[in-house]
């Protein structure tokens, strides 16, 4: 799967910070048929599970339920990652962070329409986050594979071109671009896509960085 990105309650050195609100990279990316799928985690390094340190209080603030959604996320337990999450919006039912971290975790357990469905909830509320738009389009891209749907590809197309547009350095966003370019057959913009992905993430996603490699070797024919 093309990753989509989790957001965290606390900064790291590794997380990117857009007003306010961190993001970490995280999920799996898919290279569409063409290579390999890999893990891909923060700072491009593989993330292993772990299991959540136990809380000695039950969560009750929507924050508190997030926060311990993002720990079971990391561990890797996105349906009890996903409880956390939905908790969260029962109590700030405009939580866009948890609304699209429950994407998130919908699209981790491969559950795309609903992962579809928050993150257009999360669009609406806040309409111009690049982030979201680009786990939206993730998302699309994972159903066009499942059903083969030429729809499902230009609503990804549309989300991926939209997500760079508002966030021109948002690295994953080309990759996925670069994806759906490739696979809709305009060579010479996936081969932008891709270029761009590549001066955007500097290396700091070896597997990415690898794949994207790859794709402009087969894009080039060498």
């Amino acid at each position: 799967m093309i990753m989509n990105r989790i957001r965290v309650p606390q900064a790291s050195t590794c997380d990117y910070e857009k007003e306010g609100t961190v993001h970490r990279k995280s999920g799996i990316l898919f290279a569409s048929g063409l290579l390999l799928l890999l893990m891909v985690a923060a700072c491009g390094q593989a993330m292993p599970a772990q299991t959540p340190s136990p809380t000695t209080e039950s969560p009750s603030t929507a924050m508190e339920h997030f926060a311990r959604g993002v720990e079971l996320s990391t561990a890797g337990q996105f349906q009890e990652a996903a409880d956390e999450y939905q908790k969260a919006l029962a109590v700030d039912p405009k939580n866009v962070d948890a609304m699209t971290n429950l994407g998130v975790t919908y699209y981790s357990l491969e559950r795309f329409d609903d992962a579809i469905a928050q993150y257009l909830q999360a669009i609406e509320l806040a309409p111009n986050d690049g982030d979201i738009h680009s786990n939206l389009a993730a998302a699309h891209v994972q159903k066009y594979e499942l059903t083969g749907s030429q729809a499902q590809l230009d609503k990804a197309l549309e989300e991926y071109e939209k997500a760079v547009e508002l966030k021109p350095d948002l690295a994953e966003a080309h990759f996925g671009l670069g994806v759906v370019y490739a696979l809709v057959g305009r060579k010479q913009d996936a081969i932008q896509a891709f270029e761009r992905f590549q001066e955007l993430d500097k290396g700091n996603s070896p597997q990415a960085t690898e794949n994207a490699k790859q794709y402009l070797l087969r894009l080039r024919g060498e």
